[in-house]
């Protein structure tokens, strides 16, 4: 399932339209990712928690050429599935 499939879903379930359904998937996406650059936890109820996790700088080598090189430390989401979500998949 990606973007499209679900904005008709919204649209459908809500009786709103496509272009409206798509808008609020907007917000909400935009809401989250604001809230991780700000390092701060999203939790969705029963859903899942978002957060930023920190990877720590490493000595890797370059796929193109074999040589050593530093991969410089960087953020990464990282969604953690909550209760409700969980359950529902192993019923």
């Amino acid at each position: 399932m990606n973007k499209a499939d679900l904005t008709e879903v919204l649209a459908s379930r809500a009786g709103i339209p496509k272009v409206k359904a798509a808008s609020y998937i907007n917000i909400l996406t935009e809401a989250i990712q604001e809230a991780l650059v700000r390092d701060e936890k999203v939790t969705i109820s029963d859903f899942g928690t978002f957060t930023v996790s920190k990877r720590r700088s490493f000595k890797g080598h370059n796929p193109k050429n074999g040589k050593e090189m530093l991969v410089p430390a960087r953020r990464i989401p990282v969604f953690r599935a909550g209760k409700g979500l969980k359950n529902s998949l192993n019923e």
